[in-house]
């Protein structure tokens, strides 16, 4: 009578004690590659698809698309503003389709590279300045990350800084430091110094940052039974929380818009130059990038950290490989290429990728391993278990950069794993080699000044919506020798 529900039955349920990743290896481990749940009290049934070449035949098959949560707060936001975002569907679709064929373009990543650099380095120093006693970084790293990713991407939307770097970073005192939380305080959230300030006393840049945070702390955009109810305040506060992002990402692109129509085009204005044409139908689009995707870039710069600070020879060799890159420019001969920082950069998303996994919903049958899959069914292509497979991967739980290198050993090298194993944001996201460039002058500009380490316990994971390793966060960041 309890079907699938009873394995996660607290106590006497086989899962009841793991979640996120740790739930879909135990799954994936305990009955195969292909695993079916009964539809219980969701409202579908769902398969779990953990074959990297079953992800080929859903993802070739044609025949799903992304689910769409019609009651959910973002759709009821977007309905009651129809003049703001007067896009639909279809249109939805082929823009994304035009993303992905734009930033398959390596001249058009060349146009961002100075830009991200300079961002990299204003990220850097402000880390800098953020630590304390015995160079720990202070409780507002995760707010800075999510700093860096704003000015980032917005950058490259929008082709102009937004200025969530400007400001003073704040350093802790006795006076405004977060008290240590108590196992009574374990659901209270941390707040960010910008959630503890006035509204009036913030630029628009950071009431973003803040607006971003409020979203991703509270889940607004994962779908749960809290966000469906109409009438709870859960999703009123979603809802407002929405409101003020559309105005905010409005402000700024009219800003942007002006700036490209006043002057010569800078290389960084390149984007939002091919999508001119789309006029007001910007908006939306712009909002879904920055609230699609700032959340898992600043997870998997996070996560990044945490697998460079455990690896001192690794940091030693992305130090050495950017001072004679440095060195190289500096005695005219340009810059070198730098194929390692890449590696470890490719290496984070694959060990802990920001996504567990995909879902896509059959819109007609289907052919999976050789079984039928009806219409109707939820698909979840869990790449994050794919990517840490031992029948894929030599050596699979640890973090090795070099299985990117060409100069690797063999046995161990990432081109002997099946394409699809490794796919940190699905085979669909139009800027996975964009953020690979982000992610990369981040890391350059930070092991090029300092060396990260972690004096503290492992720390814990959560999944909500995306994967992300829980604070406090134990980092030291030493200065370079």
């Amino acid at each position: 009578m309890l079907r699938h529900s009873a394995h996660v039955l607290p106590r006497i349920g086989s899962f009841h004690h793991t979640v996120g990743l740790g739930l879909l290896e135990r799954l994936r481990n305990r009955y195969g590659d292909l695993v079916r749940l009964a539809k219980a009290s969701r409202t579908r049934p769902v398969l779990y698809v953990f074959h990297p070449e079953m992800m080929r035949e859903v993802y070739e098959s044609q025949a799903t698309e992304p689910p769409r949560w019609e009651r959910s707060p973002l759709c009821e936001q977007r309905k009651s503003v129809p003049s703001l975002c007067p896009i639909s569907g279809d249109e939805t679709n082929a823009i994304w389709t035009g993303l992905r064929i734009l930033f398959q373009d390596g001249t058009i990543l060349k146009n961002y590279e100075k830009a991200f650099e300079e961002i990299a380095i204003d990220a850097t120093e402000r880390l800098g300045a953020l630590r304390y006693a015995g160079n720990a970084l202070n409780e507002e790293l995760e707010t800075e990350i999510y700093r860096w990713a704003l000015e980032t991407v917005g950058l490259m939307m929008f082709g102009l800084r937004l200025g969530c770097l400007d400001g003073d970073v704040h350093v802790p005192t006795p006076d405004n430091k977060t008290p240590e939380k108590t196992s009574m305080d374990d659901h209270t959230p941390d707040l960010c110094s910008l959630s503890k300030r006035s509204l009036a006393d913030l630029t628009p840049a950071e009431r973003l940052v803040r607006c971003t945070r409020e979203i991703a702390d509270g889940s607004h955009l994962v779908r749960s039974e809290h966000t469906l109810k109409t009438d709870s305040q859960v999703f009123a506060q979603a809802l407002k929380a929405f409101d003020t992002h559309i105005s905010l990402t409005d402000h700024f692109l009219t800003r942007a818009l002006q700036d490209l129509d006043s002057g010569e085009m800078r290389p960084e204005q390149i984007l939002l130059y091919k999508l001119r044409p789309l006029d007001r139908r910007i908006l939306p689009l712009s909002s879904d990038i920055l609230l699609a995707g700032i959340d898992p870039l600043v997870q998997t710069a996070i996560s990044m950290f945490y697998q460079l600070s455990l690896q001192a020879a690794q940091q030693q060799r992305a130090h050495d490989e950017v001072a004679w890159s440095t060195a190289s420019k500096d005695a005219g001969a340009g810059a070198i290429e730098m194929p390692y920082i890449a590696a470890c950069v490719r290496e984070a998303m694959r060990l802990l990728p920001a996504t567990g996994g995909v879902v896509r919903r059959s819109m007609e049958p289907l052919a999976v391993g050789g079984y039928e899959v009806p219409e109707g069914v939820d698909l979840v292509l869990a790449h994050g278990v794919s990517s840490r497979l031992d029948t894929e991967w030599r050596r699979a739980k640890a973090f090795i950069p070099e299985r990117w290198c060409t100069e690797g050993w063999e046995p161990i090298r990432a081109s002997k794993a099946h394409s699809f194993a490794s796919m940190p944001f699905g085979e669909t996201c139009p800027a996975t080699d964009i953020v690979n460039n982000m992610l990369s002058q981040l890391a350059m500009r930070v092991l090029e000044k300092y060396r990260l380490e972690w004096h503290g316990p492992a720390p814990n994971m959560a999944t909500t919506g995306v994967n992300k390793l829980q604070p406090p966060f134990y980092f030291v960041l030493q200065n370079a020798a």
